[in-house]
């Protein structure tokens, strides 16, 4: 037992599970059958859809002029395809959907839940920036819904969350809790919205880790969080030095962001993915960064976020600017995650004057974060990403 006051801020923390919903329609035959998969899933032979058929008015009106072989085909594909998503950890899903460069995703339709593009390079990056060269798609998300379900909760310390979107074990993480003894049903919410997909180029990025200012830099924060480890009892494993740099070039996207398109930065929110391959032995093979917006009130989808991708190419420009020199120079560039003075063991050269925001737009509570990775400042040379 441990004293605390009613109205700490550490009296509760929610353990939420986010995901993205993805387009698993690709044609109008697929759509039907996923509308009505729910009546379909029993079937196990095309005689069974033609058994449905007969007995299902609305069903057959649907599928008029489908076979029923065609039909059966179809399901057992959406089948297959649910089983593997299930079995992908949600980021990994996600990521091969928005980075997978086809022209198009998702329907344009008012009850379509997905829809992107990912646009021609020479409507975002017209001059051919050599400091753009790491990216290689920017993807435009017209409209996505974000599903978010509370599982359990935790005091005094919020639990970790991984890298990947897998759910932590309430009973493992931070001694978190269950809502219920009991419960067979959790609250979840939904909420659209729209948002920008950055993909990057896996060789620029596997060339940049290989360098060698890179790697002392990486040595730096493994430190740094393995004293943090030790202090907190924590089985979260590192994130990475990859991770640290695309989370930190979303803060700093989501600050330059909100002051081009109107969105407020509470209002914005971010998914980080920097993956693991499984068919490449061990070797990170995804990188991408999802800023979004999905709120119910008047700060939700208005198309603001969507008409900043024509001006990316300033934006992401403007943003690295930003970040060379911080207020707080040369105290916050100099900072080491190995130092005991501070709380700070996660982070490398930030701090509230560059890369820190609003807590709820972060996905990772404002940790794992670092300059240095992004620009070069004035206490380390040479490990940035972005180099004229």
């Amino acid at each position: 037992m441990r004293l605390l006051t009613r109205t700490a801020t550490n009296t509760y923390f929610p353990q939420v599970a986010t995901v993205i919903s993805l387009p698993s329609a690709e044609d109008a035959l697929s759509g039907l059958v996923q509308g009505h998969f729910s009546d379909l899933n029993a079937a196990q032979s095309p005689a069974d859809i033609a058994q449905a058929r007969r007995f299902n008015s609305a069903l057959r009106a649907s599928l008029e002029g489908y076979s029923d072989a065609d039909v059966f085909a179809r399901l057992q594909q959406l089948r297959t395809r649910r089983d593997q998503a299930a079995s992908l950890p949600p980021k990994l899903a996600e990521f091969d959907v928005f980075g997978s460069g086809a022209a198009t995703i998702g329907e344009n339709l008012p009850g379509s839940l997905v829809y992107a593009e990912t646009l021609v390079r020479g409507t975002w990056d017209r001059d051919d920036d050599p400091l753009l060269r790491p990216i290689r798609n920017l993807v435009v998300v017209h409209r996505l819904r974000e599903v978010s379900c509370l599982y359990g909760f935790t005091r005094f310390e919020a639990a970790p969350t991984s890298a990947d979107g897998e759910v932590e074990d309430i009973r493992l993480a931070v001694h978190g809790a269950p809502l219920s003894l009991g419960a067979d049903w959790l609250p979840a919410v939904e909420q659209f919205g729209e948002g920008l997909f950055i993909h990057f180029d896996e060789a620029a990025v596997t060339a940049w880790l290989e360098r060698q200012p890179v790697g002392s830099r990486a040595a730096q924060l493994l430190a740094g969080f393995l004293l943090w480890q030790r202090a907190h009892g924590s089985t979260l494993d590192n994130r990475g030095v990859a991770y640290t740099m695309l989370h930190g070039l979303s803060h700093a996207l989501m600050a330059e962001i909100a002051l081009e398109c109107g969105y407020p930065t509470s209002a914005l929110k971010e998914r980080i993915y920097a993956l693991w391959d499984p068919a490449r032995l061990g070797a990170v093979g995804r990188f991408g960064i999802l800023i979004y917006t999905a709120t119910a009130g008047n700060q939700g989808t208005l198309g603001g976020l969507v008409e900043t991708a024509r001006h990316f190419g300033r934006i992401i420009r403007s943003a690295l600017r930003r970040l060379e020199v911080c207020s707080n120079d040369p105290i916050c560039a100099d900072h080491e995650p190995t130092s005991t003075a501070d709380d700070r063991a996660l982070h490398g050269a930030a701090c509230h004057g560059c890369l820190l925001i609003a807590e709820t737009s972060c996905e990772a509570r404002n940790l794992f974060l670092g300059r240095s990775l992004l620009v070069e400042t004035m206490a380390t040379q040479h490990a940035a990403l972005f180099h004229q």
